[in-house]
Order: structure tokens, then C-alpha cells, then sequence
């Protein structure tokens, strides 16, 4: 799972903390630390995730972004650009 977009996710979502999370979603705490662990990646958990965040599944499990500065309209720039990172972007952007 990409941490630094469930991490921006939750940020931008008012969700303080993984148990915070764990509760909004009604997984585990420590089934969703094994996640964030990259543990037990289970797809079905990944989607609990995502649907809660009205994100597509591929937002989460892509390779990890470059996030360089986000400011406080929640604009960011990445270093390094990919399809995904256009759409995060995006959506970040919002």
C-alpha cells in the first residue's frame, strides 16, 4: 500500500490517526497496521479503503510518489511525474 497517500488521505479527510481510521472503516487496528506494514495486503481491505475515501484502489497500491511541497490549498508538486500522480494531483487539488 502507498502510505504517503493513505497518510495525505486521511489528512485531508480529518482521520488523526490509524485507529482513528480503523474505526471509520471498521477493519482492525491491527489488521490496518499490517496494511500500512505492508503486510497482509488483502484487496479486500484495500478497497474498504478506498471506497471510504471515494478513491480508486490504484490510488493506493501504486508505486510511491515523490511528494515535494503541499501547500495549504492543498496544491503539490511531485518531482516525479506518473498517470496516477496527475489524478492524486488532482484530487489533492480540489
Amino acid at each position: 500500500m502507498n502510505i504517503q497517500v493513505l497518510n495525505e488521505l486521511m489528512r485531508l479527510n480529518g482521520i488523526t490517526s490509524y485507529l482513528h481510521l480503523s474505526k471509520e472503516i471498521h477493519i482492525p487496528y491491527t489488521t490496518l497496521l499490517d496494511l500500512v506494514r505492508g503486510k497482509g495486503e488483502r484487496l479486500s481491505n484495500i478497497k474498504i479503503i478506498a471506497d471510504f475515501f471515494g478513491v480508486k484502489m490504484s490510488y493506493l497500491i501504486d508505486e510511491p510518489r515523490k511528494i515535494v511541497t503541499i501547500n495549504e490549498k492543498n496544491n503539490i508538486k511531485i518531482e516525479k511525474e506518473t498517470g496516477y500522480n496527475n489524478v492524486l494531483s488532482n484530487l489533492l487539488s480540489n
